[in-house]
């Protein structure tokens, strides 16, 4: 089952400080944000244990993982609730989560507004990113810095045009099977959906963005394996978007 997602997991939260933190010019901030229905901390987690004895590995944070390869980066996680079924459904929204985004990134970036900027994305938390860097464009007085600094941007099964082979429809049946019709809160879906406007303008926009000079640098990853929407919303084995959640001891 996928942990529930508290209001401390909420924000903003720095998992790794550069290891030379006198050597400003050099570091970068480096931001993950996780997709719908997953924990902020977990998405990022692998057992390398045994089922029977877990051993929870963040690649985020773990000395020989990402720190490794970026050494002189702060690394920090944004968290936000995703859960839109089952107890404790929330209604939520691309626009105000990016909104909820780009305010956490002012409080934490207030001394080095134009430090160079990360992202790592999975599944709607692309989105999320692309809205926030729109939204920055459109207003660097009030989002100094964001737009302007970032320079890669890292997608991790993003469903750019849509979540094509995993209808809404289909989706919602397989949630309404397991829950209540007041544990189902759709509304995020319809992001996901191909054809979908708001999923069309961001994209479309965000692609204008991309024959700028200082153009951010993308890479895309996704799976090739066809997901199985009856297990997506099952109480025992939780998948979203493709990617399966870790089963919490």
């Amino acid at each position: 089952m996928v942990r529930p997602v508290t209001d401390d997991d909420i924000g903003l939260k720095v998992l790794r400080e550069p290891r030379d933190a006198s050597e400003q010019a050099q570091i970068i901030d480096i931001v993950a944000i996780h997709g719908i229905g997953a924990h902020p901390d977990d998405s990022w987690c692998k057992n390398v244990g045994t089922a029977q004895s877990p051993q929870w590995a963040n690649w985020l944070d773990m000395e020989d993982m990402l720190p490794a390869v970026a050494p002189h980066a702060r690394i920090m996680r944004y968290g936000y609730q995703s859960q839109w079924f089952g107890e404790g459904a929330v209604r939520q929204k691309a626009s105000t989560v990016a909104h909820r985004l780009l305010l956490a990134l002012k409080r934490k970036r207030e001394e080095f507004l134009f430090r160079p900027l990360v992202f790592i994305a999975h599944c709607f938390g692309g989105l999320v990113v692309l809205k926030a860097l729109l939204d920055a464009q459109h207003d660097e007085n009030e989002w100094p810095g964001v737009f302007a600094s970032t320079t890669g941007l890292v997608f991790f099964g993003t469903p750019f045009r849509g979540a094509e082979g995993m209808s809404q429809v289909e989706i919602l049946k397989a949630a309404r099977r397991e829950y209540q019709e007041n544990e189902v809160q759709p509304e995020v879906l319809k992001v996901l959906e191909p054809g979908n406007e708001f999923l069309q303008e961001v994209v479309d926009q965000f692609g204008k963005t991309q024959r700028l000079a200082n153009k951010a640098q993308v890479a895309c990853f996704y799976e090739l394996k066809s997901s199985n929407v009856g297990k997506i919303m099952g109480k025992e084995n939780q998948t979203i978007c493709g990617k399966r959640k870790l089963r919490l001891p």
